[in-house]
Formats: structure tokens, C-alpha cells, sequence
């Protein structure tokens, strides 16, 4: 659900925070004070020589100060003394570190601490400078070996210090000796720093600790609330944990803050709202993040609204999402749930037309099929009316067509007998009416010649109707005794 930690690399945070430089500047100025304090055991033409290099250094002209540093070691080769050699080294290890050669200022910060020549705190600072360094150019092991020296002896070490010696054993995927040393780091920083809470996160991450590293993202979204990366980690972990609540109420408190949630986020929060029972909630979530632009409108989304939209029992909202995503849809199984929408609504027309799409677009499996065909033979016999044979006819085809599937023959065949049976019943009725009609008309016919029989027997004058109706029932005296003869 939500992006996965990576490993990552903290080189670049020790670069662009300019670390190393100013632990370097720390050696040149405490150097600056050094040379004038030591100048009876420097000799004097090198004390003026430093001091002009470590000025052009404060100038950053470093490559100036690089070459007056090389002409004094040249100008003076092995006979130079070791005191002498190793403050000019201290001072050139530092100008190559500036100009980021940093296996030259190895070189020569190396070989400060085999020549032993400076004061032992010159020494120590110099031990620290160089596992940076090893740290830098990703010398890891090496770097260990120094910050523990260094750590060794150095009474008040800040957490930088063991920040990068975590960071080294991270690297080497030394995890347990990574948490001890960031914890140090975390403990000795004046004020929180997401540097070494990232890396105490991601090492938890390693090591598999779900509850401490729980704790220590909700730690972290404490300290850092506009960080949405930690939400979305901690919503994680705690859906890990089958946490479905907490999961959600951070997400939801990313969302309600104005963080600037990604589009799956807002989707999945939308889908916790329904699994806590307030899909209205989730519906107009997705409904307005759409309408800003913020989620796309596509098949699975306007698919998921219909439905948050159902489950809120909004089924004149739902309906035309559902449309909207059948539309978009390759497949008819979204036509088929439309056409189950609108039937349920009493659309039949509608149903009728969205069930039709359903089977010409396919891609539904036997029982969805039959399901369909079944559905469409409703929708088509809920539009007849009394004596629509026409309308029952088409109903009964898709009838027909659903009697193919195992899933729907029984009922398909119940209703193609339904019809039948109407249609039957339709036709008796047709000719009972009929057949009484009929008589009527006879008892009626019969009525008229008896009254114009009592007519002419009174010698009444006959109407012209009855004249024709005493011949006409004269004629038919006349046939039925021709025929008895």
C-alpha cells in the first residue's frame, strides 16, 4: 500500500552539510594558535612558511596554499624534521581535503600519526579527521577502526561522531552495532536530528524490530508533523501489524492536516472509511479530490465510488459513476453491475440497454454470463404489458440463452414456462371472451325476433329491421326443414 523503505546512503549528508570541512577548519584553527605556542620547537623559516599557507587557506586559495606546502617538503626532503614534516602535512592534508582530494588528505593525515610528532591532542583530532575521511571515500572498516580509536580517548564526543560510526557499520550491514552507535547519537544531539532518526529507522527496518520501530515513527511523526513520508510509514507498519485503525487514523490525520498525500494514499483512505462503516465519508473523499484533479478518473476509481456510493445506500449518486466507469470499461463485467443497479432501481429500459452491452463486450465468466442473460430476460419482461406477446417473445430469447448455463438453466426454464403459461392463459381468455361475445349476440338476436314476432302477431306495423329479421329467421325455418327432409 504504501512505498517501501529503501536503503540509502548517508555520504551526501555529510558532504552538503559541510561536516567534514568544518571539523577540518577545526584542525587549522586550533593549528593557528599551535604554531605560535610551539614556535620554539618549530623551526622559524616553516613556522613563516605555515602561517603564509594556512592564511591563503583561510582565503580559500587553496591550490596557492597546496603549492607553497609542496615546496616546503620538497625544498627539504628526508632531512626534514619530523615535527616540522608532520605540521606541514597536517596543514597540506587539510588543503587537499578542501579541494575534496580526499585520498591525498588520507595520505597525509596517515602519515601525521605515523611520524608522532605532534602534541597527542593534535593526534587524537587527527584520528577523528581521518576516519571521516575513510567515512567519505567509503572506506568503512577503516573508518570504524578510527572513530573507535578516536572514541577511545576523546572524553566529549558529539553525536556526529557516532552518527557516522553507525552510518559505517550500516553500510556493512553490521545492523545490531548500527542501532547501538545511532542511539548514542540520538541521545547526545542538543536538539533531534532526522538524519540519525532516518538511519535508526531504516536499521530497526533491518533488523525486523516492528514494535520498537513503531514506536520510533511515532516518535518521529511527533517531532517532525509536516514530514509525510514518516505518516505514510507508520500507517504501513501499523497495517502490518493488522492495525487497521491506527493505520488509518494516520492516515487520515496526513489528509485532515493538508499534507500532500499521494493519489493512491487518498484512494486507500477512502477504502478504510468504508471498512469502518462511514463510505459516505469515503464517496465524497474521492467525489472532490476527482473534481479538483487530484484523482484520476479511471475505471478502478469511478468503480470504487459506484460502490462507496452503494454501501451508503446512494444509489441515484451511484448509478451514473457506475455508468461512467462501464463506459470506460473493456470488459462487460461493469456494464453487468450497471445493469444490476438500474434493474434494482426499476430503469428497465436502462437495465435493458447496460445488459445488452454487458454480453456484446464479454469477457465474463459462465456463471456472470448466464447471470446476465438472465437479468436481461427480467428487464425485458418487467417492460410488457397485457397482451404483449411481442415484449414476452424477447424476454423469453434471453431466457433461452440463459437456459445454456448450469448456473441458470433451472430458473430460465421456470420463467420461458412462466411465459408460456401466460401466453396461454392470455389465448383461453381470448376465447372465453370470445365464445360470450358470442352468445350475446345470440340472446340479443334472439330478444329483437321475439319482440318482432309479438309485433306482427299484435298487427302492428313492422320496422324495416323487423321485417328483415322475421325473413332472415323464416329462411333458416325454411333450411332446417330441407335438411330434416
Amino acid at each position: 500500500m504504501l512505498s517501501n523503505l529503501k536503503n540509502v546512503s548517508f555520504l551526501d549528508d555529510i558532504q552538503s552539510t559541510g561536516l567534514l570541512r568544518v571539523s577540518l577548519f577545526v584542525v587549522l584553527a586550533f593549528f593557528s594558535v599551535s604554531v605560535l605556542a610551539q614556535s620554539n620547537t618549530l623551526s622559524p623559516r616553516v613556522a613563516k612558511q605555515l602561517l603564509n599557507a594556512y592564511e591563503e587557506i583561510e582565503e580559500e586559495n587553496f591550490a596557492e596554499a597546496l603549492d607553497q606546502l609542496n615546496d616546503i617538503i620538497e625544498s627539504r626532503g628526508e632531512n626534514m624534521r619530523p615535527f616540522d614534516r608532520a605540521s606541514v602535512l597536517q596543514v597540506r592534508g587539510s588543503a587537499h581535503v578542501n579541494m575534496e582530494n580526499y585520498e591525498a588528505g588520507i595520505a597525509d593525515f596517515a602519515e601525521v600519526i605515523r611520524l608522532n610528532a605532534l602534541p597527542e591532542e593534535q593526534n587524537v583530532r587527527m584520528r577523528f579527521n581521518l576516519a571521516q575521511l575513510y567515512f567519505v571515500t567509503e572506506q568503512y572498516e577503516e573508518a570504524i577502526r578510527f572513530f573507535e580509536d578516536w572514541l577511545a580517548v576523546e572524553e566529549n564526543p558529539d553525536d556526529s561522531a557516532f552518527f557516522m560510526l553507525a552510518a559505517s557499520h550500516y553500510n556493512l550491514k553490521d545492523f545490531e552495532n548500527t542501532l547501538v552507535n545511532i542511539n548514542r547519537a540520538i541521545e547526545l544531539a542538543d536538539e533531534p536530528d532526522k538524519r540519525s532518526y532516518d538511519l535508526k529507522n531504516i536499521t530497526l527496518s533491518e533488523l525486523g524490530r516492528v514494535e520498537e520501530r513503531t514506536e520510533h515513527l511515532e516518535t518521529m511523526v511527533e517531532i517532525w508533523p509536516e514530514e509525510l513520508p514518516y505518516y505514510r510509514q507508520l500507517s504501513a507498519i501499523y497495517l502490518e501489524q493488522d492495525m487497521r485503525l491506527e493505520s488509518f487514523a494516520v492516515l487520515e490525520t496526513a489528509y485532515l492536516e493538508g499534507l500532500p498525500i499521494k493519489e493512491d494514499d487518498k484512494v486507500i483512505l477512502a477504502q478504510f472509511y468504508s471498512g469502518f462503516n462511514n463510505p459516505h465519508r469515503g464517496a465524497e473523499l474521492l467525489e472532490r479530490e476527482m473534481a479538483e484533479g487530484n484523482i484520476e478518473k479511471n475505471v478502478e476509481n469511478l468503480e470504487l465510488l459506484s460502490q462507496l456510493w452503494s454501501q451508503a445506500r446512494e444509489h441515484k449518486k451511484a448509478i451514473p459513476v457506475l455508468r461512467e466507469a462501464a463506459q470506460l470499461a473493456d470488459t462487460g463485467k461493469l456494464s453487468f453491475r450497471l445493469g444490476q443497479s438500474l434493474l434494482a432501481d426499476e430503469q428497465n429500459e436502462a437495465a435493458e440497454t447496460a445488459l445488452e452491452n454487458a454480453i456484446e463486450k464479454g469477457d465474463m465468466d459462465e456463471g456472470m454470463m448466464g447471470e446476465a442473460w438472465m437479468l436481461l430476460g427480467n428487464a425485458r419482461f418487467n417492460q410488457a404489458g397485457p397482451g404483449d406477446v411481442d415484449q414476452r417473445a424477447v424476454a423469453a430469447e434471453a431466457f433461452e440463452q440463459a437456459e445454456r448455463y448450469d448456473n441458470t438453466e433451472a430458473q430460465a426454464s421456470s420463467w420461458r414456462g412462466y411465459i408460456e403459461a401466460i401466453n396461454q392463459t392470455e389465448r383461453r381468455q381470448i376465447a372465453l371472451e370470445r365464445e360470450q361475445a358470442e352468445r350475446l349476440e345470440e340472446a340479443a338476436q334472439e330478444r329483437l325476433l321475439t319482440s318482432c314476432r309479438a309485433r306482427q302477431l299484435a298487427g302492428s306495423s313492422l320496422s324495416q329491421e323487423c321485417q328483415q329479421i322475421l325473413a332472415e329467421a323464416e329462411a333458416r325455418a325454411e333450411a332446417d326443414r330441407n335438411s330434416e327432409q
